[in-house]
């Protein structure tokens, strides 16, 4: 006869008897909230139903995170590999999986791209940053199947024999002998913001190398002219929020500050305002640190989100000491470019990000109008399974 006092059974006592202590807490703002309504009922008044649906809209998130939290600490327990569809990796790290896909349509899409920039007389380079997955070692549960990297390879393949320009960050990393899951982080697909400082950098060599015009300061790429405070135990990821913290942990995050003065006007989208002063006080938004973690990622502590932004360099006009290249880029992005952009804007004039995501002007109009030096496509290999997210519809 099996003893009660299993590891399972175990957990699932606690998990049900957490789980009441829960309930307890969280059913009393809202059965305080419908009894108000019973009672000016019984005294023929019309009950106040915005009560109610704020109790749903601002409350019900706020009440179920502690039963993600829980869950995820009991799957912990139990050993559990696979949580509310995120992968628990060999290494600790989660990951979400992205099937096998076929690649002719956003491949097409993006060369007929590629060809209208190149007909308006402009450079275009495709750039594949990292996956979170190293298509080498993926560390991923035994039967598990991840086709990310490999629809990469093959989207690429498709794109060169086109003749249309890319670089692959993948073959960078490879050849720079980096340790891949380092710099990304545990609770979050996202690489972490000194990976993207590197990706910054491999991106300025390369366009360099090709139009000597965009070479900057070295200053710009030399990350010990950065000031860097680590926040240990602070972030936790899109992954993450989906298992609870019990079950992955928190991140640490860094803030990567230049040491040297730097200016900048800034407009987003996001809000429609305009900064203008230092790289961190345009660009950088502190108050994330303070936000639930639930309902904002820190991630967006750099730009502050994914929405449309004009970014002027103001250094030469100031007569700072160092100074980008004076080039334009009409940057066409997915998050991953966040810890990008902002050593990108310090090595160019000018540098305007575009989410396909959330962009409503056309980028024709918006290539024809403003004349970009470079137009660039930075998307990590997650971006290929598109979502419905229109993140190709560069023509249409």
């Amino acid at each position: 006869m099996k003893s009660f006092f299993s590891i399972k059974n175990l957990c699932a006592l606690l998990f049900l008897l957490l789980l009441a202590l829960f309930l307890a807490l969280g059913a009393w703002p809202f059965g305080s909230t419908v009894l108000r309504g019973a009672r000016q009922l019984a005294d023929g008044k019309v009950p106040d139903t915005k009560a109610l649906e704020a109790y749903f809209n601002d409350r019900l998130g706020e009440h179920l995170h502690p039963f993600i939290t829980l869950n995820g600490g009991v799957e912990r327990l139990l050993g559990k590999r696979v949580v509310n569809e995120r992968y628990r990796l060999d290494n600790g790290k989660l990951s979400y999986i992205i099937p096998e896909l076929d690649m002719s349509g956003i491949a097409g899409e993006t060369i007929a791209f590629s060809r209208y920039v190149e007909e308006q007389g402009l450079p275009f380079v495709y750039v594949n940053s990292l996956f979170y997955l190293d298509e080498d070692d993926k560390q991923l549960p035994p039967g598990v199947e991840d086709y990310g990297n490999e629809n990469a390879d093959r989207f690429l393949a498709l794109l060169r024999e086109a003749g249309v320009t890319t670089l692959d960050l993948r073959e960078r990393e490879k050849a720079a002998g980096i340790d891949h899951y380092s710099h990304f982080f545990n609770t979050d697909h996202h690489w972490t913001p000194e990976m993207g400082f590197w990706a910054f950098t491999e991106i300025l060599d390369y366009l360099a190398a090709r139009d000597p015009g965009f070479a900057a300061d070295p200053a710009l790429s030399d990350f010990d002219n950065y000031a860097v405070e680590v926040h240990e135990n602070c972030f936790l990821g899109s992954s993450g929020r989906r298992v609870g913290a019990w079950y992955a942990g928190k991140d640490d995050f860094s803030v990567i500050t230049p040491r040297f003065d730097t200016a900048l006007e800034v407009y987003s989208s996001r809000d429609g305002s305009t900064r203008r002063g230092s790289l961190d006080a345009c660009l950088f938004h502190p108050e994330l640190f303070d936000a639930d973690p639930y309902e904002a990622s820190l991630y967006d502590f750099y730009c502050g989100g994914d929405e449309w932004m004009d970014i002027r360099n103001l250094a030469a006009e100031e007569g700072l000491p160092v100074q980008g290249s004076g080039k334009r880029i009409l940057l066409i992005k997915d998050s991953a470019s966040l810890v990008v952009i902002p050593w990108l804007s310090l090595a160019c004039g000018e540098v305007r990000t575009v989410d396909m995501r959330f962009e409503d002007e056309r980028l024709p109009s918006l290539i024809e109008s403003w004349r970009p030096d470079l137009v660039m496509v930075l998307y990590n290999p997650g971006a290929l399974e598109d979502n419905n997210w229109n993140m190709f519809a560069f023509l249409r």
